[in-house]
């Protein structure tokens, strides 16, 4: 009002609180005006309007600008305008600023099967929980999808950053009630501290989501500290995507292949296309150095079209020159079926190069062929139609059921190199590979055993009825012309150690003391047995993977591993053998708990005698064929060579 009694004005507008009858104050828009005319009294006209609805929905527009309408936490906008202000504090006070970058895993399942509804009340339930795992002068915020980050303000060590990521994972633990559907997740955790590792808002999170995706690549449910290391990391990733889009214009891939062999004949049965990348400056590059990569990306459709098309070219050139039909199988990646138009491409590259369909094979995952199941179905009954085969790469790592197996038009399973590098040693893997082999024959599938690199474990799959490897010991990948030679020169496998005429009973002796070996290698030798002898539990499996073993004679003590676990795993591999311990050794306890679970046949004692072992080691021979063989004694119509005789 002192204003307005000056001089008089244009009219004017403002906003301001008045107060209500009832003491409550409003907010109103005034427009006012001081009316001044000659001998009259001066006038001061004003309207008031109130303006409470306006500002309310000024602030519910200022809310959604900065806050989730999802969960009501800042979101990424807010959170970074908090972290500022918390930074410019901490710089005053020296105090440590923590970020933590939180990524729910496998949330995506939860949207694909239960729906968004439930995948929205799921985050609406972890932010809750979120928000009990930090103090009240800490912030939470939700950075977008399913991912979330906090603010923690700390005057001490980093321990208080690693128990808040445990009471979040910790808080996951509790399945989420999704509308009667139970749900259970875990969490991948990133954490990037001021000013150890940035002093600014934005370098402090995208350190914070590099930890993040580092947790996850180490196996989900877990978190990581931001290292300099993996910024030098992320950034040689980037060069290399931007490489690889550059290769695929400039031609700087290429396929070797690695030959596959029937074990029923030891011919090639035809190869496998592997993917190389001749980067410049930096020579070959292996797959599993840029795979990754092209699949995060998405390159992998066209990378994937790409190798198609140049196997088919390579299987057309030698279909046309002296090294003459080769079957070659590719691999497919999930993305192909999802994105790309897989028949198509398969269609025009065997048109384009002439090639006969039933040279082209098609290896896919369990989870390439789990990602869309129909269209996938759809799209590999076209293929097989026209004469292409099928196979399921990494058999065992995935779903690994018997559903997709008969519902998938699938001709081949390949046995994972992991099951296959300790098939010789480890029970377990031994008995995987089996009963691979065991179901897919009674399906009417091959099976192909990927990364065998020794003669055991080709004898081993070989006595297995596995039908093909592929490996090192036959071929490494080569180039195109190496594997034209390798056709041309007929080249094989060698020939099965189980030939006819060998001895029909084999004799294993294992002791690490080589005076003991020669002893009784001189002692059953006028026996007429094959004997073998190890220095090691390691050459034992080896020697019991390359031949028939009947009967078994085992030291107790030796190094890395004694004798009863030696033979108890021999029980596993090969229950059919007889197990015998030979042992000075006069700790009883773990021979009488193998010998009563069956792990071993008899323990005899060193020193020996000559005519008793003999003896009893014949025994053992004759009881194996008692179990195994024809069972009839010497002298009789169909007699058994192994039958018990006399020891001279």
């Amino acid at each position: 009002y002192a204003a307005a009694v000056g001089p008089a004005r244009a009219p004017e507008m403002m906003e301001l609180e008045l107060m209500r009858r009832d003491l409550c104050a409003v907010p109103v828009e005034l427009y006012w005006q001081l009316l001044r005319r000659p001998g009259q009294p001066d006038i001061l006209l004003g309207v008031a309007r109130d303006i409470s609805e306006r500002r309310q929905a000024e602030e519910l527009l200022q809310h959604m600008a900065h806050y989730d309408t999802l969960t009501g936490l800042p979101n990424r906008t807010l959170f970074f305008q908090t972290l500022a202000d918390a930074v410019a504090l901490a710089q005053e006070k020296s105090w440590r600023i923590v970020v933590l970058f939180i990524a729910l895993d496998r949330f995506k399942n939860v949207n694909d099967s239960l729906g968004a509804a439930a995948g929205d009340e799921l985050l609406r339930q972890f932010s809750n929980r979120l928000v009990q795992c930090v103090r009240i002068r800490d912030t939470v915020g939700r950075m977008g999808g399913d991912e979330f980050a906090l603010i923690l303000t700390m005057t001490r060590d980093q321990q208080d950053a690693v128990h808040t990521a445990n009471e979040v994972r910790e808080a996951l633990r509790q399945p989420f009630d999704l509308n009667g559907h139970p749900a259970a997740l875990s969490a991948s955790i990133g954490i990037a501290m001021y000013p150890d590792d940035a002093t600014d808002p934005h370098t402090l999170v995208k350190y914070a989501d590099t930890a993040m995706a580092r947790a996850k690549q180490a196996g989900r449910d877990g978190y990581r500290f931001f290292t300099a290391g993996m910024n030098v990391q992320v950034l040689a990733r980037l060069d290399m995507e931007m490489a690889l889009r550059r290769a695929l214009e400039h031609n700087e891939l290429l396929l070797h292949y690695q030959p596959k062999v029937n074990l029923h004949t030891g011919q090639m049965a035809g190869a496998e296309a592997l993917l190389r990348w001749q980067r410049p400056g930096c020579g070959l590059v292996y797959p599993a150095e840029f795979v990754p990569v092209l699949e995060d990306t998405g390159l992998i459709v066209r990378v994937g079209a790409w190798i198609i098309d140049a196997a088919c070219r390579q299987i057309g050139a030698w279909l046309r020159s002296d090294t003459g039909p080769v079957r070659v199988a590719v691999n497919v990646a999930s993305r192909q079926f999802v994105e790309g138009d897989l028949e198509l491409v398969v269609r025009s590259a065997l048109l384009r190069h002439d090639v006969p369909p039933e040279l082209l094979e098609l290896e896919l995952t369990e989870t390439a062929l789990m990602s869309n199941t129909e269209r996938t179905i759809s799209v590999l009954s076209n293929l097989k139609a026209l004469g292409l085969k099928v196979a399921i790469d990494d058999f065992g790592t995935g779903y690994s059921s018997l559903a997709y197996l008969q519902r998938f038009p699938i001709d081949k399973l390949k046995i994972d190199i992991a099951f296959v590098r300790d098939i010789t040693t480890n029970p377990n893997d031994a008995a995987i590979a089996q009963a691979i082999i065991s179901m897919a024959h009674s399906l009417k599938l091959r099976v192909i055993a990927e990364g065998v690199e020794t003669r055991a474990q080709l004898e081993y799959l070989r006595r297995s009825r596995c039908d093909e490897i592929q490996g090192f010991l036959f071929s490494r990948p080569v180039a195109p012309a190496d594997m034209a030679a390798l056709v041309q020169a007929g080249h094989s496998l060698p020939p099965d150690v189980a030939k006819p005429g060998q001895p029909a009973q084999t004799l294993l002796i294992v002791d690490d003391d080589v005076n003991v070996l020669s002893s009784l290698h001189r002692l059953f030798r006028r026996d007429g047995y094959q004997i073998l002898t190890a220095a090691t539990p390691g050459e034992g499996f080896e020697l019991l993977a390359l031949h028939a073993v009947q009967v078994i004679v085992c030291d107790q003590r030796m190094q890395g591993m004694s004798g009863t676990e030696f033979l108890s795993k021999v029980k596993e591999m090969y229950p059919e053998t007889i197990r015998i311990i030979l042992s000075g050794y006069t700790g009883l306890d773990a021979v009488i708990d193998s010998i009563n679970r069956g792990a071993i046949y008899r323990f005899y004692t060193k020193p020996w005698d000559d005519t008793q072992l003999r003896d009893n080691i014949r025994l053992a021979f004759h009881h194996y064929w008692l179990l195994h063989g024809s069972g009839r004694r010497a002298g009789e119509p169909g007699e058994d060579v192994t039958a018990l005789q006399e020891v001279k």
